[in-house]
């Protein structure tokens, strides 16, 4: 709840909330009291509820607007675009819209970028240019915060402190090392899951409940914004375990590659219910490269019915080889029915959409079969693996994008 919420009627201020995890609500939060203590009557409300109707005295709007997924909307703006869509003329008061990200994902404030240009297209007034918060940062809220008072003729100094998520403590298990030949450290961690409470079983709140393919958000020792990992275990697995590679003075990472056995990390869960295996029986065709191979890992380990082909790339086969017996075990149990691998490193360097091309007769009779896509891994993989099935589908008057509008496609990219 907003303390001080002003009724939607009498708002000469609209805040306009676009939140999937909820950290957005909180910068609306700072951003209603600030704007109130300047005498502003405001009312904050999600984007999914806009109805510009009930706000006869709005002076202005201001949309704050996260990013789910890949471009998508998230939970509370769900429907925004198309009620926009539906109005017969943009509202008369303007709007500005500032977005929520990281710069780290491809699809960095892609929906708030997909809210201006929509406003834009039917006419809407802009009262700021777009501009976007990396990493939930204090510093680019208040920059943006003394224009948006500029341009009020207000002195606006927004003063944000993130909320930290509630988290648990984590201890580590075990470690697998791959990698330092290629100048690229990985480690497989591997947890203890904690024991949930009875109200956690209950509710489902913390570790009580989650998927390979959920996001595990670890909150590095010295900072206040979390970094988010896919989980390569699922609970019925009894652990909780993650793929780091180390990045070149990422603060996370390196805490997390300096770990050993014993050790702990402070860990909260967050869903990802838009890359988990699907339910059913149709062939599942898994494509993934370095540190991708880790939720795609768990999707095998917790297979027991349907065939599983898996596509994964690598530096070098006797270095970065991750997973390697575990993933020699599950097809001798029939949790995967075949890999196909590609390095990069070497006389003849392949990716892994020259290892999909190769088997590009395979890959289309499976997905005329029913098979269903997921890929995990960098940008420029994911890129390269459209553009692969893209040529392999178009004898059969397929594309990547429409699998993806069927449900059959889906991408966790980095």
């Amino acid at each position: 709840r907003i303390r001080g919420n002003a009724p939607a009627a009498r708002a000469d201020t609209v805040l306009l909330v676009g939140s999937e995890g909820g950290t957005t609500w909180g910068f609306a939060a700072t951003l209603h009291a600030a704007l109130t203590a300047a005498g502003h009557s405001v009312h904050v409300a999600p984007m999914a509820g806009f109805d510009p109707a009930r706000h006869p005295q709005a002076a202005r709007f201001i949309a704050l607007a996260a990013t789910y997924g890949d471009g998508a909307a998230p939970s509370s703006a769900k429907g925004f675009l198309d009620r926009l869509a539906q109005l017969d003329r943009a509202p008369a008061a303007p709007l500005a819209v500032l977005g929520f990200g990281d710069r780290g994902f491809p699809a960095y404030c892609a929906y708030a970028e997909a809210v201006a240009e929509a406003a834009r297209a039917r006419g809407w007034t802009q009262l700021l240019p777009l501009a976007t918060v990396d990493r939930q940062s204090p510093q680019d809220f208040a920059r943006w915060g003394r224009d948006l008072g500029q341009a009020l003729g207000l002195p606006i100094e927004l003063v944000h402190q993130p909320v930290l998520p509630r988290t648990e403590t984590l201890r580590l298990l075990s470690r697998r090392d791959y990698g330092a030949e290629v100048q690229a450290p990985t480690v497989i961690l591997r947890f203890a899951r904690p024991r949930p409470t009875p109200w956690q079983r209950l509710t489902g709140q913390g570790l009580a409940r989650y998927r390979a393919g959920d996001l595990l958000g670890i909150l590095p020792k010295g900072s206040a914004v979390p970094r988010l990992y896919s989980l390569a275990s699922g609970a019925g697995d009894g652990f909780v375990e993650i793929v780091v590679r180390k990045q070149p003075g990422g603060l996370c990472s390196g805490q997390l590659c300096d770990l050993a056995p014993g050790d702990s990390v402070a860990a909260f869960l967050r869903p990802n219910p838009g890359f988990r295996a699907p339910r059913g029986r149709s062939p599942l065709i898994l494509i993934g490269a370095g540190t991708g191979i880790g939720p795609l890992a768990g999707f095998i380990r917790g297979n027991r019915r349907r065939p599983v082909h898996l596509f994964f790339g690598m530096r070098k086969e006797d270095s970065d080889f991750l997973y390697r017996e575990d993933l020699a075990h599950w097809q001798e149990q029939g949790r995967l029915a075949r890999l196909s691998t590609a390095q990069s490193r070497g006389p003849q360097p392949h990716y892994v959409q020259d290892a999909l091309r190769r088997d590009a007769v395979e890959v289309a009779a499976l997905i005329r079969q029913g098979a269903q896509v997921m890929v995990c891994g960098g940008r420029d993989m994911a890129a390269g693996v459209r553009a692969a099935l893209a040529e392999i589908l178009a004898p059969a008057g397929l594309t990547p994008a429409l699998l993806k509008a069927q449900g059959r496609y889906a991408e966790d990219v980095f």
